[in-house]
């Protein structure tokens, strides 16, 4: 059986259960919508540290972290300085910048460490709808091909002077549609359609029983994300 691995390919020190890293991402979904404290959300977000170091992801880990601890910072002693529209519009950036950090990483950790295999395997075992799993699938492959095609798209624009930033939309919005996103977009229809026939020749549509290399089963590093994500839940509930 070929697995397709999706994002970084380093062992963890402690391997984690796909649904452990769906329960995190809806837990923090709900805790930070919910309205945490300041304190339970630094917690939230060093823990969420530690998962990335466990993925050995340590220079995402650093870099991600030293953006919080900015905006931390920028939030709570520069924020109060500014007064009037300015500073409503700088509290406004920093505060909601930082709040959906430990939701977009919890989204990031659990499309980067896992695989499409493991992602069926374990849904499978949940008794999920193939309506819900074939969608889901087809979502994991298709985010890291789209950055890869925005990539490409954006070398091949630079060799004719084209790049895309601030001035070139300003200065030139119907030259940056045309030439960056029109084929972006058609690229993202292309590369839709062919995951999705990818995945239903690969039988994903099927009600057969699946196998996979890899055991799914819960270990104590995710008992622990569980009790976790239960506790912030029920933080942000209760408080």
């Amino acid at each position: 059986m070929q697995i397709t691995t999706i994002g970084f390919t380093n062992k963890p020190y402690f391997w984690i259960d796909p649904r452990s890293k769906f329960i995190l991402f809806i837990a923090a979904n709900i805790a930070i919508w919910g309205g945490i404290d300041i304190i339970p959300e630094v917690l939230f977000f060093g823990f969420m540290t530690l998962i990335f170091i466990n993925g050995k992801q340590i220079p995402l880990a650093i870099k991600t972290s030293s953006l919080y601890i900015i905006l931390l910072v920028l939030d709570i002693y520069v924020a109060p300085l500014l007064s009037g529209m300015l500073g409503v519009m700088f509290l406004t950036i920093t505060r909601i910048c930082r709040i959906y950090m430990p939701i977009i990483l919890s989204a990031l950790f659990l499309v980067r460490t896992t695989t499409v295999s493991e992602f069926v395997s374990a849904f499978n075992k949940l008794r999920v709808s193939n309506k819900i799993i074939i969608p889901f699938s087809v979502m994991f492959r298709f985010f890291p091909t789209i950055i890869e095609e925005w990539n490409n798209i954006q070398n091949a624009m630079k060799f004719r002077g084209i790049k895309l930033s601030i001035k070139s939309v300003l200065l030139k919005p119907f030259q940056t549609i045309e030439y960056i996103l029109v084929p972006l977009l058609m690229s993202s229809m292309k590369i839709a359609n062919d995951l999705s026939a990818a995945s239903l020749s690969r039988g994903l549509d099927s009600d057969g029983y699946r196998t996979c290399i890899k055991q799914i089963k819960f270990g104590l590093l995710d008992y622990l994300i569980l009790v976790v994500s239960i506790g912030f839940v029920l933080y942000s509930v209760i408080y």
